[in-house]
């Protein structure tokens, strides 16, 4: 079984539009490192359009294309940093829900929402309990953080449900986010605080990995997924194996997902294709570092679905 577990399924209106602006300068300056120009217009109105697939067929798509059994969805909420898009938070978190009742062999949507929204406790609630939700998703860069007494109250809830959390940490992008929010250090108080709660640190912490793996060694409800590397393994294949290897050598092979982040890095690496350098690590890692199948198997999925109690 492959499951990606760490997809956004995103939609014009669920956003704000700040927040689309500031993809748009994202891919603006990623073009430019690459070599390549695009002008700014061109990219808001041409390239920007490409990510929405409120329906989820695009994705359904991709899935099919490249052999993902089961997607997680992960909801964002980012109405403090930018201002309430003109789809409320509710209309996301209904959306996955349908989505995830469309396709429930394959779907699996967690809620999200910013702590510091004041009915932030009741909206995880209702999003689980009543729209069928299967866990929480946070993203502490767009200004709190993850050990603090709001985040504490919504964090209070998951646990209570039973429901896996997943946070964003490293650095996430641009101004006006901020990166020490995303400092992987705060999920020490909190996997410790809640010891029943399985966390994911997404991304790998990105420039934050070694602190995130020496944390994580002995706490053991901590995991990972390797989200967003695509262009550390497609540019510079040594560090994106160091990295990984490094990974499941202080936490285990147990506690290393796959994830995408798409449809944001999709046109950078196909789904597909990602999948595929994983499962060929055995053969094409450098010489001197060693994967083997037992451990691709759990990335690619047992990982997941264990995390997911999908095998229960």
């Amino acid at each position: 079984m492959i499951i990606d577990a760490h997809y956004h399924l995103v939609a014009e209106e669920w956003y704000p539009e700040g927040w689309w602006q500031t993809v748009t300068n994202m891919y603006l300056n990623g073009m430019k490192a690459l070599g390549m120009e695009m002008p700014m217009e061109t990219i808001r109105e041409s390239l920007i359009p490409s990510l929405w697939d409120p329906k989820g067929e695009a994705l359904i798509r991709d899935m099919d294309a490249g052999g993902i059994d089961k997607t997680v969805l992960l909801a964002m909420d980012y109405w403090l940093l930018y201002g309430e898009p003109k789809g409320p938070i509710e209309v996301q978190l209904k959306a996955y829900a349908d989505f995830q009742s469309k396709y429930p062999d394959r779907i699996i949507a967690f809620a999200t929402v910013d702590p510091r929204r004041p009915n932030a406790v009741e909206l995880v609630e209702r999003a689980i309990k009543e729209w069928g939700l299967k866990g929480l998703n946070l993203y502490p860069q767009t200004g709190f953080f993850v050990n603090e007494p709001a985040t504490y109250k919504v964090l209070e809830k998951a646990s209570q449900l039973g429901v896996p959390v997943v946070c964003h940490t490293g650095q996430q992008g641009p101004a006006p986010f901020r990166a020490k929010y995303g400092n992987p250090i705060h999920l020490d108080d909190v996997v410790q605080d809640f010891p029943n709660l399985m966390v994911t640190a997404g991304h790998m912490a990105f420039g934050w990995h070694e602190q995130l793996f020496y944390l994580a060694s002995l706490k053991y409800n901590l995991v990972t997924d390797i989200s967003a590397w695509q262009d550390v393994s497609k540019f510079n294949y040594r560090k994106f194996c160091q990295v990984l290897r490094q990974a499941l050598d202080r936490l285990g092979a147990n506690r290393v997902l796959f994830g995408t982040d798409n449809p944001f890095v999709a046109a950078l690496m196909s789904t597909k294709e990602y999948v595929d350098l994983i499962r060929d690590l055995p053969q094409n890692a450098p010489e001197e570092m060693t994967f083997t199948e037992a451990e691709v198997t759990a990335i690619l999925g047992d990982n997941a679905a264990r995390i997911l109690s999908l095998n229960s």
